[in-house]
């Protein structure tokens, strides 16, 4: 009786059941089923590997050597420059005769920092006249690193072991409650 029950039920959704075979593994052995498979395999080794793709992020702007050409060394003034290749980002520090365009990529993969991949510094001297004297580009290989901000505290005296640390502070400790008792 049961076997007729379930050729009923096989009949009337069009599938073919054997007996210790699941609804999964039917599906698993048809083609589509395999190729169904193989499209969610591939997608997530598509996701994987998107995973892994850096991010890079540009900031401020410099122009480029084609750019820098339009300038007339001794012909332009700080207006040409302007309406050439746009305002800087920076001024001199001490005087006015020094416009700086600086422009750095940086690239983030995953969880790590951000690493600067590129750096450029175009700068653009005037002389006292107020026309260009020179234009000179820097990379990121002119340049030194400097820490600004170290975020460590410098601390004097000796480096001390972790053994010396620890039996230093019980050490201490005996010493302060037997003050605290004779006062």
């Amino acid at each position: 009786m049961r076997r007729a029950s379930l050729n009923r039920l096989d009949a009337a959704v069009g599938t073919p059941t054997t007996l210790g075979r699941t609804p999964s593994s039917l599906i698993l052995r048809s083609a589509a089923g395999r190729r169904g498979l193989a499209a969610l395999a591939g997608a997530g080794a598509l996701l994987a590997l998107a995973a892994c793709e850096p991010i890079s992020t540009v900031h401020g702007y410099a122009p480029q050597d084609g750019q820098l050409e339009s300038i007339q060394i001794g012909v332009d003034g700080p207006g040409a420059v302007a309406q050439k290749i746009g305002r800087p980002s920076t001024g001199g520090v001490v005087r006015d005769n020094t416009w700086y365009y600086v422009s750095s990529r940086t690239e983030t993969v995953a969880y790590n920092a951000p690493e600067i991949v590129e750096r450029r510094v175009v700068a653009v001297h005037y002389d006292e006249n107020a026309v260009v004297s020179g234009v000179d580009v820097y990379g990121l290989e002119d340049g030194r690193i400097i820490n600004l901000a170290s975020r460590t505290t410098p601390t004097f005296g000796r480096e001390l072991t972790v053994l010396q640390q620890l039996f230093g502070n019980i050490s201490n400790v005996g010493t302060s409650l037997a003050e605290g008792f004779n006062e």
